[in-house]
């Protein structure tokens, strides 16, 4: 791995145990507020964006470290060459996939622009679909990796 993706791969890392542990220190915070008395209306949305980040950067340290879910029995009943050109076509389709997702969630990020959080005035909710738009584009950075990858094989 380059040092750039490494210095990306470990930042994203961060982020994501920082959103999550965020996140939950929010909605545990909102929980104790509310058993005495005092809620925080800005809790759940607090937590719905660091969760939403959590969630996306996440799912691309998943895919760089192959824990998602696979079905590989199927590719080892095929013989090596069309095994090569299932991962192929594989790698493919997933990585358009994550290109659509990317350009519909940076539509739905600019249609939301202007709608704010209920318990948060002025935080627009597009910070929390720009989450879609940043995750999707790193899984498919990593998914052209892999699609290069497995063209290489």
């Amino acid at each position: 791995m380059s040092r750039p993706a490494n210095v990306l791969q470990r930042v994203e890392e961060f982020l994501a145990k920082a959103f999550l542990l965020a996140s939950t220190l929010i909605v545990f915070a909102g929980g104790v507020g509310r058993f005495l008395g005092h809620p925080l209306d800005w809790s759940i949305d607090l937590a719905t964006f660091t969760f939403a980040w959590a969630v996306f950067l996440g799912g691309d340290l998943a895919l760089r470290e192959n824990r998602h879910v696979a079905v590989e029995n199927l590719l080892h009943l095929l013989p090596p060459g069309a095994r090569r050109w299932a991962r192929v076509g594989v790698w493919l389709l997933v990585a358009l996939f994550l290109a659509l997702f990317f350009v519909y969630s940076l539509q739905a990020a600019y249609q939301t622009r202007f709608r704010s959080f209920q318990g948060i005035p002025g935080f627009s909710y597009a910070w929390v679909t720009l989450s879609a738009s940043a995750g999707s584009l790193l899984m498919l950075l990593t998914a052209l990796g892999r699609l290069r990858q497995a063209l290489k094989e």
